[in-house]
């Protein structure tokens, strides 16, 4: 998979839905079969990033299996008791992939279940751990790692962390792993309240920010801006200011944010299928779409140029990567996915950018 397989592929047949909202197959009959996992909203209908997962998935069978691969979605209703249920029966099935979008319990209950019980499992919700297991979301922390590359190029900084209150400890520890492993020393992370004003941050927080050279703040609201205002006031000669693509755009305008680097996904290649996306199901293309897209066309490179075995772990683990409609990305050791993301900084308010993503690894 590539920009340029994906820019020259100029097929406009209809996408056919099926007659039945119970059994939904797409692509070639006797395929090999990719089984995809999600949950149903209340109404009994695949709703936002679910309904989007499903329709990128449809659009990347289509245009891309060549009648070689299947794709069977499946609805898992509320709860843990019908998880492994069907991923026995997609094993029953010799699917060769499980791709899912579900909730963390049901994600981790599949991870649970030995590799040698299952496919290998393409996870496009938030991120979880566990053998033959590959996260190909992104959230704010590969972008915060990210940004702190493009702050630090060369490593050997000291990196503190400000996160929100309710900020997980699993995403704080792997967190301050991911800082470390670029090179960097991260001197730890504290924490902000939802009411907490510039000088109480500052106050509770000051070891931390008057240590760090780069200061990276996570979270999604609008009190980012209250937090980059307390890290500011340190008046650190030369320390840089991280954010990451999670913080609202509203954030942008607040003076304490200027020269921020913010590092976001490369949507370029997403402008390839973005007309037919919205032809064939009426609305536009969004992230999820995206990454329900891109999961169909690593299954679809692979079997189609080695055959319905290449799906495993050790090809899901190539260092060269793939490209699709999300960019340049790969899966390490742990099953996370690195991505080569645009460098933004922050200016007049705006996001601008300052370094195209590389074109490879």
């Amino acid at each position: 998979m590539d920009g340029v397989g994906l820019e020259n592929n100029g097929k406009k047949d209809e996408i056919k839905m099926p007659s039945t909202a119970i059994e939904e197959t797409y692509g070639g009959d006797s395929g090999t079969e990719i089984t995809l996992l999600l949950r149903k909203g209340a109404a009994g209908l695949y709703e936002g990033p679910a309904r989007d997962v499903r329709d990128g998935a449809v659009l990347g069978v289509g245009e891309l299996g060549n009648n070689q691969v299947r794709l069977r979605v499946k609805n898992v209703g509320p709860g843990l008791a019908g998880v492994v249920a069907q991923v026995t029966a997609a094993k029953g099935r010799n699917a060769a992939l499980i791709v899912s979008y579900l909730p963390p319990a049901e994600t981790a209950s599949i991870a649970a279940i030995p590799p040698a019980q299952r496919p290998p499992l393409l996870n496009l919700a938030s991120a979880a751990t566990g053998g033959d297991l590959f996260n190909l979301a992104s959230d704010e922390i590969d972008s915060a790692t990210e940004g702190v590359k493009a702050a630090a190029p060369a490593g050997h900084k000291k990196v503190s962390a400000l996160v929100p209150a309710d900020f997980s400890q699993s995403d704080a520890t792997r967190l301050g792993n991911a800082l470390w492993n670029s090179g960097n020393t991260f001197m730890g992370l504290g924490r902000y309240g939802a009411s907490d004003q510039s000088a109480d941050i500052f106050t509770k927080n000051r070891p931390l920010i008057q240590s760090a050279e780069i200061v990276v703040i996570l979270g999604n609201t609008p009190e980012i801006g209250a937090v980059a205002s307390a890290a500011r006031s340190a008046a650190i000669p030369g320390q840089a200011l991280v954010g990451t693509n999670n913080w609202p755009q509203s954030v942008y305008a607040t003076p304490a944010v200027t020269g921020a680097f913010i590092a976001t996904d490369d949507t370029q290649s997403s402008g390839l299928i973005a007309e037919r996306y919205q032809r064939h199901f009426n609305r536009p293309l969004t992230t999820y779409g995206s990454y329900g897209y891109d999961a169909m066309a690593i299954a679809s490179g692979l079997i189609r140029s080695q055959g319905p075995q290449a799906i495993t772990a050790s090809n899901l683990r190539n260092k060269v990567g793939f490209r699709g409609t999300t960019g340049l990305f790969r899966f390490n050791a742990t099953g996370q996915v690195e991505r080569r993301m645009v460098i933004n900084t922050i200016n007049d308010g705006k996001l601008k950018v300052s370094t195209q993503p590389s074109q490879s690894f």
